[in-house]
């Protein structure tokens, strides 16, 4: 019987931890789901961005946006594989391969005005992915992410508007105004 006892608080233990695993809110999962793809998204910007950059505004934008960005996906990826989830496909600021195509093409301030505008959109669409965890969402560590994803990348679309408007015109734009 003394050894049945750790045996079944073993048991106890396991199943409390897995049924947390399958069960999780909608819009939690759409959250990790979504950001997953789009931290990547992200990191494959900025590793595009690492040897191309010509001022070193945008260089320092780069380097303080690869520190939380492995971060924040490490983090991530946790709650993906704990509630096995898969990654979406399509989700806000996702940016079609021919963008990062061309921007790998470029070089110097045509480079530095192009990947600005790219990583604008990219961020506009954080910001409604983290809305909508604040706004629906119910687990507290990602309602917490979120509130930081806001913060941090409104902070950074502010700061990459400013450089647009201080960078050289460039003869090419990847997003044209209409």
């Amino acid at each position: 019987m003394h050894r049945l006892v750790p045996a079944l608080l073993l048991v106890m233990m396991l199943a409390v931890g897995c049924g947390g695993h399958r069960h999780h809110h909608e819009a939690d999962a759409w959250f990790v789901a979504s950001m997953v793809p789009h931290h990547r998204l992200g990191l494959e910007l900025l590793a595009i961005a690492e040897p191309r950059v010509d001022d070193v505004r945008v260089r320092r934008l780069v380097f303080q946006m690869s520190r939380y960005h492995h971060d924040e996906l490490h983090h991530l990826e946790h709650h993906l594989v704990r509630w096995r989830l898969a990654e979406a496909e399509d989700y806000p600021g996702h940016l079609p391969p021919n963008v990062l195509i061309e921007l790998a093409g470029l070089q110097g301030p045509d480079h530095d005005r192009a990947w600005l505008e790219a990583m604008i959109e990219h961020h506009e669409g954080a910001l409604v992915i983290a809305q909508r965890q604040l706004d629906q969402g119910r687990n507290a560590d990602l309602r917490r992410l979120a509130a930081g994803v806001l913060e941090v990348q409104r902070a950074e679309i502010d700061a990459m508007t400013v450089l647009l408007g201080v960078l050289p015109d460039t003869l090419s734009s990847l997003f044209p105004l209409d």
